[in-house]
């Protein structure tokens, strides 16, 4: 376990360790008081023991402060790897599992060189980096057969030189290292012992940058690619919480970044973006201090692809709210007019139900005439009839008559060309080749509004051993099309037998699985009145009157029984029913509507 999986294990005992460390302080509230680490009575050091911040802890008189591994460090006076050792042991946590024979490095004599004053000192200041950033990583200048070398120490926490890495300046080819020395970090020596945050480089100059521009930093010793160190130097990176990667941006430091997260654990990990390649280059460029600090505040982590944060969705919910200009809004429900309290949404799924007889199919033909003339595009799989005799009932209500002329039917035709396709079976189809074929339709012609009339037309059981799985199943295939491609699938579901005609469809009334209405956004139920053909007794006045009554009453109902998103609930739409065009309208008037414009004066019609 590392620093930052201890530190959150401790705080869930956050009582027991401050009592444990702190045996003469008291409890105060949420909160453990004692006078100094020492462990002296007092007031003036509080560690906090429950809630979101159980663990932290203050010492008001000296300033120090932090998790329950610094106070551990604070009390026992101990070095990290040692109050690590101590804290495993105490909270009984046992992670020490067998290691391979450890390797042996030979320690290289330090190097013969001098202060930088002639060709290095040139090279490094002109790439931005101070007198004093030498000075503190100890570079060295060496001349060699006629050539200047920068000498790079690599030494440890504990002032120990465990390799060199020797830099031609004038020929980035001409780079070596000391040999079976061992493959650890540059600039340890220069750490804070308490720190909890570091963060990694790809090249040694990329970390002095970081270092002149208040950034603890560490470099790798031979590149993005080469991940040795990560053995040699694996305990000592084990106390920090918070790691951030700064390799190059190319290709090389993209996957020698994503390879280190991956080793030394994402959770703690983060990848740094720089407005440069390299944070050297972003140096030479001009970035200063608060740039590189804003840089590595943003660094994000490789976070799984499904766990976001919020606010990533902000920018969404604020165009949710207020949409920009511009941008096509949802489609209303329409059938002869826009109705606003409804709108088809992408990614959504809407089931239609509905006495059999009542008129599902043909509401939903209309519906989606409303959703073709808002400029969408539709796709229509409808088993229980023959692509032209669907299309017959379609033209009618498209142009509002029972008989249109030739010339109409086909300017209805060109009208429809780009925006309605139909999935020419008759029967029952495989649900995976439906949605197979709908898929290539998403993708070609950019459809956003699928229909399956009706699941009774698919290759799924209606009851027997297994049915309702199957029907679970078959609805969970629908959800995965509609948001893997974003779009509206409207799907007819049959209601069980009912008692009578008289009662509205419900959402407990639909037959089969659960899933189908659970798994639905949207559900509609379509009513329609039962009306007599003719009165009675024509001869009879009171029969005659109740007739011309009853037939000025509403014909239809279409009911949203359930709308995920969206303010309106469980409302009920009057209709009347005009025949001859198949048409259902707001207004008791019932004169038929034309979704297709036509004049025979003013368009070509094809012979």
């Amino acid at each position: 376990m590392n620093a930052a999986e201890i530190s959150q294990r401790m705080s869930g005992e956050a009582h027991r360790i401050a009592e444990y460390l702190l045996p003469q302080g008291k409890r105060a509230g949420k909160e453990w008081k004692a006078g100094n680490t020492s462990g002296e009575p007092g007031g003036s050091l509080s560690v906090c023991i429950t809630g979101a911040k159980a663990g932290t802890w203050k010492d008001f008189a000296s300033g120090e402060g932090g998790d329950l591994i610094d106070l551990w460090m604070a009390c026992r006076g101990q070095t990290m790897p040692e109050a690590m050792k101590d804290i495993k042991a105490f909270m009984g946590i046992r992670d020490d599992f067998p290691k391979p024979p450890e390797k042996t490095y030979r320690r290289p004599e330090k190097p013969a060189c001098q202060r930088p004053r002639q060709r290095v000192h040139e090279w490094l200041t002109g790439r931005g980096l101070t007198v004093d950033t030498l000075a503190a990583f100890k570079i060295g200048e060496q001349l060699q057969h006629g050539k200047a070398y920068a000498v790079f120490p690599f030494i440890d926490d504990a002032g120990e030189l465990l390799n060199v890495k020797y830099r031609n300046p004038d020929d980035k080819r001409d780079m070596r290292q000391e040999k079976e020395a061992a493959p650890c970090l540059f600039g340890w020596h220069l750490i804070d012992p308490k720190a909890r945050a570091v963060t990694i480089t790809e090249g040694e100059i990329d970390a002095m940058t970081l270092h002149q521009m208040r950034i603890p930093a560490l470099s790798v010793n031979q590149g993005a690619g080469n991940h040795q160190w990560l053995e040699h130097d694996w305990e000592k990176l084990e106390r920090f919480s918070d790691i951030t990667i700064c390799f190059d941006h190319d290709a090389a430091g993209d996957k020698g970044a994503f390879e280190v997260i991956q080793r030394l654990g994402i959770e703690r990990c983060r990848r740094v973006r720089l407005g440069a390649k390299d944070a050297n280059q972003w140096l030479q460029d001009g970035a200063e201090a608060v740039d590189f600090q804003q840089a590595i505040d943003e660094a994000r982590g490789l976070d799984p692809e499904e766990l976001r944060s919020a606010d990533d969705f902000t920018p969404a919910v604020e165009a949710l709210f207020y949409p920009p200009v511009g941008i096509d809004a949802d489609p209303f429900l329409y059938l002869d007019k826009p109705l606003d309290w409804f709108q088809f949404r992408a990614g959504e799924y809407t089931c239609w139900t509905g006495i059999n007889g009542h008129g599902k199919s043909l509401m939903l033909d209309q519906v989606l005439l409303g959703l073709m003339r808002q400029g969408q595009r539709v796709t229509v799989f409808s088993g229980e009839l023959t692509s032209p005799r669907h299309l017959k009932r379609i033209m009618k209500q498209a142009t509002g008559l029972d008989r249109p002329t030739r010339e109409y039917i086909r300017a209805v035709g060109a009208w429809l060309r780009e925006r309605l396709w139909l999935f020419d079976l008759f029967g029952v189809a495989k649900l995976d080749r439906l949605l197979e074929v709908f898929a290539y339709a998403a993708r070609r012609y950019n459809v956003g509004h699928f229909v399956i009339d009706s699941l009774m037309m698919i290759d799924v059981p209606q009851d027997g051993p297994g049915a309702i799985t199957k029907q679970n199943e078959a609805v969970q295939k629908i959800v995965a099309f509609k948001r893997k491609f974003n779009c509206h699938v409207h799907v007819v579901a049959h209601p069980r037998k009912q008692r009578d005609e008289t009662v509205p469809v419900g959402k407990m009334d639909v037959a089969g699985a659960g899933g189908i209405v659970n798994g639905a956004d949207n559900l509609f139920s379509i009513w329609r009145a039962q009306k007599d053909e003719a009165p009675a007794n024509p001869n009879d006045p009171d029969a005659v009157a109740a007739w011309e009554q009853q037939q000025a009453d509403i014909d239809a109902k279409l009911i949203l029984k359930k709308q995920r998103e969206g303010a309106v609930q469980d409302y009920t739409l009057a209709l009347w029913f005009d025949k001859p065009s198949m048409q259902y309208r707001t207004t008791p008037r019932r004169y038929p509507l034309r979704f297709v414009d036509f004049s025979i004066q003013d368009q070509e019609v094809p012979q």
